[in-house]
């Protein structure tokens, strides 16, 4: 939903649709990331793109995946399968400290992101509960470990989901 193409269509569809005299009040964007795609100001553009067009904005499915891509696929068909190798699983251990620290500044620069276009969206939901219970260590390839939620696999928060509340807050305030 980020890319140019696929925003332009859907932004043609909502004001076809809307011609028609039909209501659509929102869209949701998917929010399958990873560490560089895309990239939050693609995602912010999107934001400002849908939103001109007359819609609420959703986030749906957030999460943020710290392992490599097969194939540069895009895409989530889920009939999409690819043999295990441990080049495709690199963190089986945990995370390096330089790959934790892209994924909590990725996911703090899209909050901010949330936060300052927050009159455009109308929610963010993320998809799963913690890492342990992502879809994301299994898919395209079976039996991966992946850390792509704000809680780990323990139930425990992110360091990054305090800089998020602490930055909501800050917004409160200055509002």
């Amino acid at each position: 939903m980020t890319s140019p193409a696929k925003r332009d269509a859907v932004v043609k569809l909502v004001k076809d649709l809307k011609e028609e005299g039909l209501r659509i009040d929102a869209i949701g964007m998917q929010g399958h990331c990873s560490l560089n795609k895309p990239t939050v100001d693609d995602f912010e553009e999107s934001i400002k793109i849908y939103s001109a067009a007359g819609v609420k904005v959703m986030i749906t499915e957030l999460d943020v995946t710290t392992i490599p891509n097969p194939f540069d696929m895009h895409g989530a068909d889920v009939a999409n399968r690819f043999e295990y190798s441990k080049e495709m699983d690199p963190y089986k251990e945990g995370l390096p400290e330089q790959v934790d620290s892209a994924l909590q500044k990725k996911y703090l620069d899209l909050f901010m992101v949330f936060l300052k276009h927050q009159d455009k969206i109308s929610r963010v939901t993320l998809w799963g509960l913690n890492d342990a219970q992502s879809w994301r260590n299994n898919w395209p390839i079976h039996g991966r470990t992946d850390y792509p939620l704000l809680f780990d696999r323990k139930n425990k928060a992110k360091p990054v989901v305090e800089a998020i509340i602490e930055a909501a807050g800050n917004m409160r305030l200055q509002n």
